[in-house]
């Protein structure tokens, strides 16, 4: 066997080619310990927080997987709401005789009353045109106006927006639907749409326990302005839908109460009593608002959202829009409370934090709810 000699110069060769290999062996050492690190602190940070899936650019919110659907803190909220909207200073659940009578009859016909106009009207004609007329890039300011133009009380609440200090950009006020269309652009004509598509429904003839109606509409228009506020502020559902749907739990509350009316009607002798009222919408608005969404036809997933409430589901495993509509009838309620110095926003700060929101969108939500007068004014 023949031996090669080797000579000063390799030996250095190959001792400098062993120090590089050890060298980029490090550093690759390093480079996947890092990635693996980041990789960790991804997964970690992802399983704290709710994802959007149909939402790249989201900013989830991070919940608390084991906040309840309600608390004590929460009751006590809803209890005082319904002080105020029936004008009474405590009530007892406790109900007997004819008034049980009554409320279980109000729980055999609710799943029902939403198919009766006596109760509920049918979906709006203009809501599902400008739905779509307001989410394809394509419609022209005239197909907005000829729309709007339909609905006097639209245009008009469309005009009153339109010469609000927040819009307006001159001194001249704005007279017409063309320039008021142009004044506040798609996101501020979405804001107002179904606020006032819906209005009228709210309206009660005066009889029984007038207040209700004012109350129940304005925390209505609170629940949809935060509603709308987080969806926006997470960037995790749609604003106009969140908004929306934030108005159904109080519509349902309205069809309650006019079916609640008509049930104590056939009992001429017995006087109405607030605590059957407040019973059956605890118990079954919810699941009407669902239907309501169903006998409009909203999306799968506006309805899928809506059940999640009627489920009581922990806001935590709630979707995105669930979560929006959650939040925003918290935030709604303490408002409502807010308005009669009977809550402040470091207690809503607290409740609302207790149940999973990030202080920052917390604030986002009282701030849009609040802005709203007890007549429901900005």
């Amino acid at each position: 066997m023949r031996c090669h000699r080797t000579g000063p110069g390799s030996i250095a060769i190959a001792v400098t080619t062993a120090i590089l290999i050890v060298l980029l062996g490090s550093a690759a050492g390093v480079a996947v310990l890092a990635y693996r690190r980041r990789q960790q602190a991804t997964e970690s940070d992802n399983s704290s927080v709710d994802t959007a899936s149909d939402s790249p650019t989201a900013s989830p919110e991070q919940t608390v997987d084991d906040a309840p659907y309600s608390t004590d803190a929460i009751q006590l909220a809803q209890d005082e709401c319904y002080k105020i909207a029936f004008g009474v200073k405590s009530f007892d659940y406790q109900v007997f005789g004819e008034h049980a009578a009554v409320m279980n009859r109000i729980g055999e016909s609710a799943a029902q009353a939403v198919q009766k106009r006596d109760y509920f009207p049918r979906r709006p004609m203009l809501l599902p045109k400008l739905m779509q007329a307001l989410n394809d890039s394509e419609s022209s300011r005239r197909t907005l106006v000829n729309l709007i133009v339909e609905d006097p009380s639209l245009a008009g609440s469309v005009l009153q927006r339109a010469n609000n200090a927040l819009y307006r950009t001159s001194r001249e006020p704005v007279d017409s639907l063309d320039r008021a269309v142009q004044t506040l652009g798609v996101d501020g004509l979405r804001g107002l749409m179904a606020v006032a598509i819906l209005q009228p429904v709210f309206r009660l003839p005066r009889g029984y326990f007038d207040a209700f109606a004012d109350v129940t509409w304005e925390q209505a228009q609170r629940c949809a302005a935060a509603s709308e506020a987080y969806a926006t502020a997470t960037r995790s559902a749609d604003p106009f839908i969140a908004q929306l749907l934030g108005l159904l739990n109080a519509l349902a509350r309205i069809v309650l109460f006019r079916l609640t009316v008509d049930m104590y009607r056939e009992q001429p002798n017995v006087l109405p009593r607030a605590e059957v009222f407040i019973r059956s919408m605890q118990l079954h608005a919810p699941d009407v608002a669902c239907r309501i969404a169903q006998s409009w036809e909203l999306s799968d997933l506006a309805t899928k959202a809506l059940r999640e409430q009627v489920d009581r589901l922990p806001p935590g495993q709630m979707q995105p829009l669930g979560r929006a509509i959650y939040f925003g009838e918290l935030a709604g309620m303490v408002t409502v409370l807010a308005a009669r110095d009977a809550y402040s926003w470091e207690g809503a700060e607290a409740l609302l934090v207790a149940q999973g929101l990030k202080r920052r969108t917390a604030q986002a939500i009282w701030h849009a709810a609040a802005e709203l007068g007890s007549d429901g004014n900005r």
